[in-house]
């Protein structure tokens, strides 16, 4: 009986077998383009480029864990100059049909529900960027100044600082 105990509270614990990576953000004016990798190297192409580095996004996975999901990487090159980063198959697939995005893979794993240690990553929308987030002001920030658009919680990642920003 002991050793069935043990079984099904493995089966039905989360714990996250691989630590959680950076998801590095930076931000084109150029572009007008905000741009999150989980790629050093890639990172510092881009800010070599046209990028300005603005810190770590969040912590997220880099192999998929239970409960979690792939965030699919977009980018809609020519007059958008925009990453667009969804959950969504379908979405990303409409995206990619239109011809307004082509694929560029799975950016990294997270979650589509609250876990322990988790915080919503929140998606904006300007009508030339899309915007994502942990902090709540932040997205205020960006509805109030600079136009954007909430577009809900595009999934849960762990925050680099322990809590959850304000």
């Amino acid at each position: 009986m002991r050793k069935l105990t043990v079984l099904a509270m493995s089966l039905f614990s989360f714990v996250a077998t691989a630590d959680p990576v950076n998801l590095y953000r930076a931000y084109s004016d150029k572009a007008s383009d905000h741009f999150y990798t989980t790629s050093m190297d890639e990172m510092f192409q881009a800010v070599n480029g046209i990028y300005n580095y603005e810190g770590v996004a969040g912590k997220c996975l880099s192999t998929q864990e239970a409960g979690a999901v792939p965030l699919y990487r977009l980018w809609g090159g020519g007059k958008l100059s925009d990453h667009f980063y969804t959950t969504s198959w379908q979405e990303r697939d409409i995206a990619i049909a239109r011809g307004t995005y082509t694929d560029e893979g799975v950016a990294c794993y997270v979650y589509m529900q609250q876990q322990p240690g988790t915080c919503a990553f929140h998606r904006l929308w300007n009508g030339t960027d899309h915007f994502y987030t942990l902090s709540w002001q932040e997205t205020l920030t960006a509805i109030g100044t600079y136009k954007y658009t909430y577009e809900g919680v595009a999934g849960y990642l762990f925050s680099s600082y322990g809590a959850c920003p304000n």
